[in-house]
């Protein structure tokens, strides 16, 4: 199995009518993509370098060619995605891995909040550095209850081109757990903001980051485990 996790960034100006048409057509991103299953995420106020839309992909197999390849050989998409009257999309930021790490305890969540977290390890970073810091972050779930159910591995330049290392994703069942138990964890700031803090010698992580969250019915996180 294939996970891409794609940002969608907006044309400037994109209006409602237009976005009405292209999320209706993105829900049948699957079937006009060859993918098991596809799900669009209108960002919440507050998500931070994402852009627009988090647009999460699951396929039996690597698709050939890159993300916005894949859209462009698509007749029901591509449109969206083109410079033509129809387009709304102006960047595609994608991400393409096999599921490696996670815990799904709540698979049957429902109407929740999923959060992306897309980072970059700086080049250099020692190996037994790089790997502290995954064991930690992968920590986070033993002492924040709100993470209902996570994943997190290293994306796979083979299979998509990008200028980010990992993906970091749970799934909340109000956006206060993310917002707020998440974010004031004593976990969170005492052990895992070193990592990327600017004024701390163990930083390995890049600031440029893409966090965003969105709405979801049902768990994404748990498609690997109905494959």
């Amino acid at each position: 199995m294939i996970r891409q996790v794609a940002m969608l960034h907006l044309r400037e100006g994109a209006d409602g009518e237009a976005l009405e048409a292209f999320e209706a057509a993105m829900a049948g991103a699957h079937e006009a993509l060859g993918a098991r299953r596809s799900h669009l995420g209108r960002h919440i106020e507050g998500s931070v370098g994402g852009g627009d839309y988090t647009w999460d992909l699951l396929f039996d197999e690597a698709p050939e060619g890159d993300a916005a390849a894949l859209v462009a050989a698509a007749p029901a998409l591509a449109p969206y995605f083109g410079d033509g009257p129809q387009g709304v999309v102006a960047q595609i930021d994608a991400v393409r891995f096999e599921p490696q790490y996670g815990e799904l305890p709540e698979p049957g969540i429902r109407d929740f909040v999923k959060r992306t977290l897309f980072l970059r390890v700086e080049d250099g970073a020692e190996a037994e550095a790089l790997a502290r810091f995954e064991r930690e972050l992968m920590g986070m779930p033993r002492y924040i209850a709100s993470i209902r159910n996570w994943a997190c591995g290293r994306t796979d330049p083979a299979l998509q081109a990008t200028q980010w290392t990992h993906v970091w994703e749970q799934e909340y069942q109000s956006v206060e757990g993310l917002t707020v138990d998440y974010m004031v964890s004593p976990y969170h700031w005492g052990v895992v903001d070193g990592w990327f803090d600017m004024e701390r010698p163990q930083r390995i992580v890049s600031p440029l980051l893409a966090h965003v969250y969105c709405p979801a019915a049902s768990s994404i996180l748990g498609w690997t485990e109905e494959a």
